[in-house]
């Protein structure tokens, strides 16, 4: 549970919606995967959703974290993973041609 906007609010990473999830160990004895970061959407009605990460691992000692993160910095996390949030698809191509040096897309 985490205070947002002076309400408290439950973000559950069984029930929100899954962005990304980090590879996870297939077995107890496969340790390539001993922690991993998520990408979780908390959507609401009527107000903002909320982009969170989740932090995990599998290794004894180490606590796993929630840090709640905005939308620029969750579609960074996915293109550092070579993915796109599609919540907003009519923003992708302008911010995509703006990235490349183009400034209007008048120009097209």
């Amino acid at each position: 549970m985490v205070e947002l906007e002076g309400r408290d609010i439950v973000l559950d990473t069984e029930n929100d919606t899954g962005v990304f999830l980090a590879p996870r160990p297939v077995s107890e004895d496969d340790r390539r995967y001993g922690r991993g970061r998520d990408l979780f959407i908390k959507n609401r009605e009527e107000r903002p959703d909320i982009y969170y990460l989740y932090r995990w691992t599998e290794i004894p000692g180490e606590e796993e974290k929630i840090t709640i993160v905005t939308r620029n910095i969750a579609e960074r996390f996915l293109e550092e993973h070579g993915l796109i949030l599609a919540n907003y698809p009519e923003e992708r191509a302008g911010n995509r041609l703006s990235n490349y040096g183009y400034g209007l897309l008048e120009e097209f």
